[in-house]
């Protein structure tokens, strides 16, 4: 899976060197900072150790958001440059990160955290291909319907998309095989596949049902493995030349 070493940390005010925190764009003014508060409101998961840095956070520490910030940066803009590419994947991720912050005294540590900066990344990206009109699911599932062949031959259904990235060339194909899919499927082979979430975990980040998770994710794997085929066939090809 494509990773990122160190995202920019331009944006939100975290430098190499320092742990200050400020929002892109806000001004000085006291109603657009965030005030520490003690606690989360809510109980927190024990077994959630972000649920800690969290509370640290809104209790005044200045470098607790810096470590969550780092632990998932790197999973968030995987997600984000597989829902959107192009240069907007930066930009975005730093927005996902942006809205967390904002938001944090909200968390309740009902789900992990990591599950809740999912959900937000989710609602990012999904709002950015709605505003940008990248993609509609509507359009791709008629595109489906009108393309002959079913598809459920070609491979195992159940086979894990991100093992299909034994290359960089691969890599490039899955990634824009990947981009031509709804943006919802697109979301749940992600999830699924390169992020390693639970369905549990998929059912809070999407407020869908499990079963209906395993369905839509079984769906998208045929969707992708049609689309991937003619370059599987391709490379296949090559191998054997």
């Amino acid at each position: 899976m494509l990773g990122v070493t160190e995202m920019p940390l331009t944006g939100i005010g975290i430098g190499r060197g320092g742990s200050r925190l400020e929002e892109r764009g806000a001004s000085a003014s006291p109603a657009q900072t965030l005030s520490p508060l003690s606690a989360v409101g809510g109980s927190a998961r024990p077994a959630d150790p972000d649920a800690l840095l969290v509370r640290q956070h809104l209790a005044g520490d200045p470098k607790a958001f810096e470590q969550l910030f780092r632990r998932y940066q790197t999973p968030i803009f995987n997600l984000v440059t597989r829902m959107v590419r192009g240069e907007d994947a930066y930009d975005l991720t730093q927005d996902v990160f942006l809205k967390a912050l904002r938001s944090l005294k909200s968390f309740r540590g009902d789900a992990k955290f990591s599950t809740w900066l999912f959900t937000i990344a989710r609602h990012t990206c999904l709002n950015h291909i709605r505003h940008k009109n990248v993609i509609t699911e509507e359009s791709v599932e008629e595109q489906q319907e009108d393309r002959p062949g079913g598809g459920s031959e070609l491979m195992d259904h159940d086979m894990n998309v991100a093992r299909l990235c034994e290359t960089r060339e691969l890599q490039r194909v899955v990634d824009e095989v990947l981009a031509t899919l709804p943006p919802e499927g697109r979301l749940l082979l992600i999830l699924r596949d390169f992020e390693q979430l639970s369905y549990d975990e998929i059912s809070h980040v999407t407020e869908l049902s499990i079963v209906n998770v395993k369905s839509k994710i079984h769906r998208a794997r045929l969707a992708f493995k049609k689309r991937f085929q003619p370059y599987l066939e391709l490379l296949e090809g090559g191998v054997g030349q």
